[in-house]
């Protein structure tokens, strides 16, 4: 047992180690995040009018931005190829470790996928609460124009709502394609849609700027 364990700990200990940082990386990450929001003076009258809303929003978006700027190194082949053949990668773990970049791409997409589901979801809270919270009195903190503007104008008007819908159409199209039985039964639709990330990360800055 002591030694099937030490074996396991050579073998999958370093590859555990790194999904643990990465994994702390983004609970504490969204954590730090929702605590400035929430509790941030420079932020209280935003949270007054947006709620939870504008936290998770926030929160969310640090997360996806972390894994946005990691998914895509794993699937870089000429790095890939050069770390194993490099002379300074001599260690077989780390060898092994690179093997698995696959893995640690496919957990980055995931991660994207059900965070984007979370800042959608707190900003179609969000464009709520700036149509139904409308204040004169804070005009260069609201976002709409008026009291009970239509909270889709916020969404389809404006260059942070345009892109993010975009951005939204363009992920469901990557991550459905990704499926196995997609990739199975058409390959080329994979590949396809994979190389739409193009357009993602154009939109992403866009959105960002926004």
């Amino acid at each position: 047992m002591a030694v099937s364990r030490t074996s396991w700990l050579a073998n999958e200990g370093t590859k555990h180690c790194l999904l643990l940082l990465w994994l702390s990386l983004n609970v504490g990450l969204f954590w730090k995040t929702f605590w400035v929001y929430y509790h941030g003076p420079q932020y209280y009258y935003l949270h007054q009018m947006l709620g939870l809303g504008l936290c998770l929003s926030r929160a969310s978006a640090s997360v996806l931005n972390l894994n946005c700027s990691l998914v895509l190194l794993p699937m870089c082949r000429i790095l890939l190829a050069y770390l194993r053949g490099s002379q300074k990668v001599a260690s077989r773990k780390t060898r092994r470790l690179l093997d698995k970049s696959k893995t640690f791409h496919v957990t980055c997409g995931i991660t994207i996928c059900i965070f984007s589901v979370v800042h959608v979801a707190a900003h179609l809270v969000n464009a709520l609460n700036f149509s139904v919270h409308y204040s004169e009195e804070f005009l260069a903190l609201n976002a709409a124009s008026f009291h009970g503007e239509d909270p889709r104008k916020l969404l389809f008007a404006t260059v942070p709502g345009l892109t993010g819908v975009i951005m939204v159409l363009v992920l469901f199209l990557m991550s459905t394609a990704s499926t196995y039985a997609i990739r199975v039964s058409n390959y080329d639709i994979f590949s396809y849609t994979h190389n739409l990330f193009f357009v993602f990360y154009l939109l992403l800055m866009l959105h960002v700027s926004g």
